[in-house]
């Protein structure tokens, strides 16, 4: 008996880790799956959060906490792929993010949508760090597809000053399109929506809202990196380049806050279809 009570105490007072089994999250819409990305081997710091109980939320009753702590380098399941890595590299990544399943995009029209809020207490990195909060991945699937996403959304330095910004890696030739100072975002909703034609050729388009005002609508462009035609949205917090952290003082990389809401992909109603440009 007192060996089972030890057994059975170690279980409930031990971190509770990712375990990698598919997630459902009410928050996110339109998407077939979820998962918990790179889950092996680390601690699970992403939770549905109450606006009962206190919590952001930006529409409904709930929104998605993530939380990243510098030892969140985790692994994930399976043999890696091309270019993707099995674990990620401790002291230079850390991540929590939601895997929101493969893709077929080539020639498809879809909008993506969502809130996100940063937490009162987040801060920037520094040291060369960037933050990624929001990313389309690309599969590797296609011969030639080497890149690792067609676009992300991140919090880096920017002409001095730290910005929430989106970039692309397929729309090589385009500047990142800035969403707001990272200070001027703290505390605050912002709902993003971002409508894709995706093409390998440049005849593709990119249209950014924030709280419905277009920001930016970039026409004629390659969509897609490489020669990629699938791809996987991963929404949540992936921190990568610390390793100045690692190499002069690990313990002063802090966690960071951000919650998210109203996770949605749609194909675009019939007068929102992009026309054709003569």
């Amino acid at each position: 008996m007192r060996i089972f009570l030890i057994i059975l105490i170690s279980i409930y007072c031990l971190p509770s880790f990712a375990d990698g089994h598919k997630t459902k999250f009410k928050d996110i819409k339109g998407f077939k799956k979820q998962f918990i990305s790179m889950s092996e081997k680390k601690v699970n710091r992403i939770k549905e959060v109450k606006k009962s109980d206190g919590f952001p939320v930006y529409e409904g009753k709930t929104s998605i906490q993530f939380i990243v702590n510098r030892e969140d380098a985790g692994c994930g399941k399976g043999k890696a792929q091309t270019t993707q890595i099995q674990c990620d590299g401790k002291g230079n990544r850390s991540r929590q993010e939601l895997h929101l399943g493969n893709m077929n995009l080539k020639n498809k029209e879809y909008i993506y949508e969502y809130a996100v809020y940063f937490d009162e207490t987040y801060q920037p990195l520094e040291k060369g760090a960037v933050v990624i909060i929001g990313q389309m991945h690309t599969d590797n699937k296609a011969k030639g597809c080497h890149s690792c996403c067609h676009f992300w959304f991140q919090d880096f330095k920017y002409k001095g000053e730290h910005v929430y910004s989106w970039a692309s890696k397929a729309a090589y030739s385009s500047e990142p399109v800035v969403i707001g100072k990272i200070d001027n975002l703290k505390g605050k909703w912002t709902h993003l929506k971002f409508h894709v034609l995706w093409k390998l050729d440049e005849t593709g388009r990119f249209k950014i809202y924030k709280n419905s005002e277009v920001i930016a609508d970039l026409k004629n462009i390659k969509t897609l990196a490489d020669t990629c035609t699938g791809g996987y949205m991963k929404m949540g917090i992936y921190r990568h380049r610390t390793i100045g952290y690692w190499n002069s003082d690990w313990e002063s990389l802090q966690d960071q806050t951000v919650y998210l809401d109203s996770i949605v992909l749609r194909k675009p109603k019939k007068d929102e279809k992009f026309k054709k440009i003569k």
